[in-house]
């Protein structure tokens, strides 16, 4: 590849500030590792395989990196992480890295790190690089350099980068809003991202939670749950004044958490029988497609169960 990965995102991005649905990152040309589709070697990470505990040499050498860049040779430092991230991916070391930072701040230059941060994200064709960059700006105010928050959102569009870019967003001002924007623009794990770590502090946020929250291009299961608390369904399910949309995005939500397949769903909800019956009263205020067919008749045979066995 020529040039760096944040150029390849740039000139791939459309016109409509999105990239095209076959886009994917290069493949490494030295093939060390077997690639995933962006974004899912750390979407498996965080919900299937949990994060290891880092041994005392790893944090070590994690610290002994970050001085090797702090005294100037950003080279030698970017070649160690490389190599560190053969063994432990970026996503699986953020707190060790930004703790090594905070830890021994009186012995660090904040604007040597920022550049050698900066650098990465700029230069580099190491998408693991990449994101060691984007966890050291999380710890600075990156709000104040408008072409530093264009590359931040550039990168985030990939669902490779994403989540690391809602961790550097979520501080900016207005930054929930910022998260919302992404989340738009993203179908894949990156959109699964936005979901979890988006909070809904205002009516524009929630609304795009429950009508469109849990599609993606993975699987719905990933956000039902999530989208379920956030949104307060339970609540919503009280309500009167409910527009067809909405009532149409609970059912969806809803039927997603059904399957109980790769993350929970309807079991963690605290009252099941009671939310499937306010769930079939919902179900009547609208004349349901094919899908939502599907779903209330799931609901009915699971209410049912319920009954027959007394629970609830």
């Amino acid at each position: 590849m020529d040039g760096s990965i944040l150029k390849y995102i740039s000139d791939a991005v459309t016109a409509d500030g999105i990239l095209p649905a076959d886009f994917s990152l290069p493949k490494p040309a030295d093939g060390k590792k077997a690639m995933f589709a962006d974004g899912a070697a750390d979407g498996i990470q965080i919900y299937h395989m949990g994060f290891p505990v880092m041994e005392e040499k790893e944090n070590t050498e994690i610290l002994e990196l970050l001085k090797t860049a702090n005294n100037g040779d950003f080279d030698k430092a970017a070649e160690g992480f490389s190599k560190f991230c053969e063994k432990f991916p970026a996503i699986v070391m953020i707190d060790e890295v930004q703790n090594a930072i905070l830890d021994n701040r009186d012995g660090m230059s904040v604007n040597v790190m920022v550049r050698f941060a900066k650098g990465l994200i700029r230069d580099s064709n190491d998408r693991e690089l990449i994101k060691v960059g984007l966890i050291i700006l999380e710890l600075v105010n990156t709000s104040n350099d408008p072409d530093l928050m264009k590359d931040i959102r550039t990168l985030g569009l990939s669902d490779e980068f994403t989540i690391f870019t809602v961790f550097i967003m979520r501080h900016w001002p207005d930054g929930q809003m910022e998260i919302l924007d992404l989340a738009k623009k993203v179908r894949g794990w990156g959109r699964i991202h936005c979901v979890k770590f988006i909070e809904p502090e205002n009516d524009e946020i929630a609304h795009w939670l429950l009508v469109n929250g849990i599609d993606n291009d993975i699987l719905r299961e990933y956000s039902a749950l999530t989208v379920y608390e956030k949104t307060g369904i339970w609540e919503l399910l009280d309500r009167t004044d409910l527009r067809d949309e909405e009532v149409r995005g609970i059912l969806r939500v809803i039927g997603s958490m059904f399957p109980e397949g790769p993350v929970q769903g309807i079991s963690a909800v605290e009252d099941p029988p009671g939310l499937l019956r306010k769930v079939l009263a919902l179900a009547d205020r609208i004349v349901p497609d094919e899908e939502e067919k599907k779903v209330i008749e799931a609901v009915s045979d699971l209410k049912k169960r319920f009954d027959e066995t007394g629970i609830g």
